[in-house]
C-alpha cells in the first residue's frame, strides 16, 4: 500500500518515463526520442531561451505520436491542470514526495487531452494523465501550434503551471531550478528504488568534473585547448573532447580522499550528449595495481556504469580517462569523449 505524507502526497515508489511502453526495464528509446534537453544549446540559439526541461517525440516523426498515451512518472497529487493559451495548450502540473521527503514536481505541457479531474487527486506511477497534442489549439492554429510532442518538466522548487518568462531567459536561474529529466529518472527507476534507497545509508564520495566538493576530493585535467563544457551530465554540467586515433593531447583523473581502507566500487557517469566514443578508455589505479576497463559511450544514456569493484586506501588511488580511443574520423565525424562525474561507492 503506498503511503502518504502528512498533508496526503503518495510517497514515491520510484520514477518512470512519462512516454512509451510500460514494464520493467522497457526502453523507451525504442519508441521514441528526445529532441530538445535542459538548457539545450541548439535551442537557445534558435529561440534565444534555455529550454527547462525535455521534448519528446516519437521515432516516427512528425504528427504520428498525436494521442499517444502520457503517464504520471512517479506517486503523487495534482497540483495544477487546464488550459494555457497562446502556446501552451493543455498542461497537467504533479507533486510528487521522495522517501527522504525531498519534494519535486512535474509537469506535462502541449496535451491534446487531460485525464485528471480535479487538484488534489491522487495518481500513481504509471497512470495515464493525458495523451501527446500540439499545443493551444486557436483560430491560426485549429489543429495546434506546435508538431506533436510532449513539452516535459521536473522541477527542484513549485514554480507556477506554465511557467516560462522571465526565467528562460536566465540559465542560472533554470539550472537552479529545473532537474535534466532523464538522468533524475534513471537513477530512481522502479526496480532499482529499493537497493538506491539503501545504497545511500552506505559511504559515497563523487569526484565530478565540474563541480566537486573539495571534501570529496578534486578532478585534474590535461593544461590544453580543445576542453568544452556542455549543460548536460551529473549536477547539469560536463566536459567533453574530440577523440583521438593514437596521441594524446586531453586526460583527466579523478582522484578521490577516501574515509578508510576497503572495498570499492568505481562508477562513471555517461551524460546524453557529447558522447558518442564507442571506446573509452578508463584506467582505475587501487591498490593492487591497475585496471583498464573499455566503456562504450555512445551506448550509454544519462546513466552510471560499472567499472568494478577494487582495493582502494585513504589518500591512493584515482580514475584516468584520455582522449585515446584509437578511433578514426569517420566521413569527417570524430567521435566523442564525455567526462563527467565518478562515483566510489563502499562495498560492505
Amino acid at each position: 500500500m503506498t503511503q502518504d505524507t502528512a498533508d496526503g502526497v503518495p510517497i514515491s515508489d520510484g520514477f518512470e518515463f512519462p512516454v512509451g511502453p510500460r514494464g520493467d526495464n522497457v526502453d523507451v528509446f525504442q519508441t521514441h526520442k528526445i529532441d530538445a534537453t535542459l538548457a539545450d544549446p541548439g535551442y537557445y540559439k534558435s529561440f534565444g531561451v534555455w529550454h527547462p526541461g525535455e521534448d519528446w517525440n516519437g521515432r516516427g516523426g512528425g504528427d504520428t505520436d498525436l494521442g499517444d498515451p502520457i503517464y504520471a512518472i512517479s506517486n503523487g497529487r495534482v497540483a495544477e491542470f487546464g488550459n494555457y493559451p497562446p502556446s501552451w495548450g493543455n498542461i497537467v502540473l504533479l507533486e510528487h514526495v521522495l522517501p527522504d521527503g525531498t519534494r519535486v514536481w512535474s509537469q506535462y505541457a502541449h496535451l491534446d487531452q487531460i485525464m485528471v479531474s480535479h487538484v488534489g487527486q491522487k495518481v500513481k506511477r504509471g497512470q495515464q494523465i493525458g495523451t501527446m497534442g500540439k499545443g493551444a489549439k486557436t483560430a491560426e492554429y485549429p489543429q495546434g501550434r506546435w508538431i506533436a510532442h510532449l513539452h516535459f518538466e521536473i522541477r527542484h522548487n513549485n514554480l507556477p503551471i506554465g511557467n516560462w518568462t522571465p526565467m528562460v531567459r536566465d540559465k542560472g536561474a533554470v539550472m537552479a531550478n529545473y532537474y535534466s529529466p532523464t538522468p533524475f529518472i534513471n537513477a530512481r527507476r522502479p526496480w532499482n528504488f529499493a537497493q538506491t534507497a539503501q545504497a545511500t545509508s552506505r559511504i559515497q564520495v563523487v569526484v565530478d568534473s565540474q563541480r566537486t566538493d573539495p571534501k570529496a576530493g578534486r578532478f585534474r585535467k590535461a593544461n590544453v585547448d580543445h576542453w568544452y563544457s556542455a549543460p548536460v551530465g551529473f549536477q547539469g554540467t560536463m566536459l567533453w573532447t574530440y577523440s583521438s586515433a593514437a596521441v594524446e593531447a586531453n586526460w583527466a583523473e579523478w582522484r578521490p580522499i577516501l574515509p578508510k581502507e576497503g572495498q570499492w566500487q568505481v562508477w562513471v557517469y555517461i551524460p546524453e550528449n557529447y558522447a558518442t566514443t564507442t571506446n573509452a578508455q578508463y584506467r582505475v589505479v587501487h591498490a593492487n595495481g591497475q585496471t583498464e576497463v573499455s566503456v562504450n559511450q555512445s551506448k550509454c544514456f544519462s546513466d552510471w556504469v560499472l567499472l568494478g569493484t577494487f582495493p582502494f586506501k585513504p589518500g591512493a588511488g584515482y580514475v584516468r580517462l584520455s582522449d585515446v580511443t584509437g578511433e578514426r574520423p569517420h566521413q569527417s565525424n570524430i567521435p566523442m569523449v564525455a567526462f563527467d562525474a565518478v562515483c566510489w561507492t563502499e562495498v560492505t
